[in-house]
């Protein structure tokens, strides 16, 4: 469902109660003598909760009040980033269903009158969505721990849309970042992440994780689990077109809290890592079944294609496919490699996958919210 969200309000859509609480004071920003942007093309004052606030279990979302320098006058905009669980919640381990919408804006509402702001619920419902993220706790099968997963992971050649890629593999092999300006997949171990959070926020991938700190200390022994966290976070009104299908205009709050919505990009992101893994786990080591299967699956395939596959998945698999695929570089370039990925791609591999890999998949595909008190100890 839905995790942490951005939204945009137009300078008729809310009020500023207290300029003070803002940093700077944003006072002159709206009355004379206005503030000065001098030669920036807009000018920004901020209010945030600290991290004191947030260890004492008083969540409250961040606040941008942006003053931009356009004709024939300025425009205000305020921009509030929250997360939508932890509104309702405190953390974002407990899931959301579609009908908890109404009371989250009521939350927010609330919160952001004590931040000395002031509008109305429909506003916020109509408010533009400029970022938006998705998420699913996944508890794991007996026995697997989210390392093993994100280390399988860590050997895909994943491209995002074909995009120049960085692939931020840290944290002890706790986490895994597929990023691009506009996409980010992230996977990563809730329960290590929590920890790292307890000595920065630096070392974390979610931050603000002050609030839910001592999320899982009441578990019952008998229950104890491991989580696995998927997040797939579109940074723009582009890619949220791109990637949902939803025009720029009906782009609101209202239109993008679905669970349908998360399932559906989760599951496609999930998919695109599992097509690019099923090529590690092609059974090559009987040639003669393998091409028997190969031909089979892939009936109009020439022989020479076949032989080129077969060449290919032997050399990922002996030498990896990161070392394989820098001297395809080397010697071409990426688009030959993308070229030669996008061949393979389009053919019928055998590849099996990890038995927990199916189920991650399940779980994206048939969303059902977790909740904490479902694994609190009861005594």
């Amino acid at each position: 469902m839905i995790d942490t969200i951005t939204i945009r309000l137009s300078q008729s859509e809310f009020r500023i109660l207290n300029h003070d609480k803002f940093s700077p004071d944003c006072y002159h920003f709206f009355y004379p003598p206005y503030s000065r942007m001098g030669a920036k093309a807009y000018l920004d004052a901020y209010q945030n909760p600290t991290r004191a606030e947030l260890k004492e279990g008083n969540y409250k979302p961040q606040l941008t009040l942006r003053k931009r320098n356009q004709t024939p006058e300025p425009s205000i905009y305020l921009y509030i980033q929250f997360s939508a669980p932890k509104i309702l919640y405190n953390n974002n381990f407990d899931e959301l269903k579609n009908s908890d919408l109404d009371e989250i804006m009521n939350k927010l509402s609330a919160s952001l009158k004590n931040m000395g702001v002031m509008l109305r619920i429909k506003d916020l419902g109509n408010a533009k969505v400029t970022k938006i993220h998705y998420s699913k706790n996944i508890i794991l099968p007996e026995f697997i721990i989210p390392s093993m997963v994100i280390g399988e992971i860590k050997k895909v050649d994943f491209n995002l849309h074909n995009e120049l890629t960085e692939r931020d593999y840290r944290n002890a092999g706790h986490s895994i970042r597929f990023h691009t300006n506009n996409y980010e997949l992230i996977i990563y171990d809730k329960k290590k992440d929590l920890q790292k959070s307890t000595h920065s926020d630096k070392r974390s991938i979610e931050k603000g994780n002050s609030i839910q700190l001592k999320l899982f200390d009441n578990i019952k022994k008998k229950k104890q689990f491991e989580v696995l966290r998927i997040e797939s976070r579109l940074n723009n009104t582009n890619w949220i077109k791109k990637e949902l299908g939803i025009s720029k205009k009906d782009q609101t709050l209202y239109s993008l809290f679905k669970s349908e919505l998360s399932c559906k990009l989760l599951s496609k992101s999930w998919k695109a890592v599992l097509d690019r893994y099923r090529l590690l786990r092609c059974e090559i080591e009987d040639k003669e079944s393998f091409l028997a299967t190969f031909m089979i699956n892939n009936p109009d395939v020439r022989l020479t294609n076949v032989l080129a596959t077969y060449g290919f998945l032997e050399l990922a698999k002996h030498i990896g496919i990161g070392k394989f695929r820098n001297l395809v570089n080397n010697k071409y370039s990426n688009r030959t490699w993308y070229s030669l990925k996008k061949t393979m791609d389009s053919y019928n591999l055998n590849g099996k996958m990890p038995n927990h890999f199916e189920a991650i998949s399940i779980i994206l595909n048939d969303y059902k919210p977790l909740h904490l008190e479902d694994y609190e100890d009861s005594l």
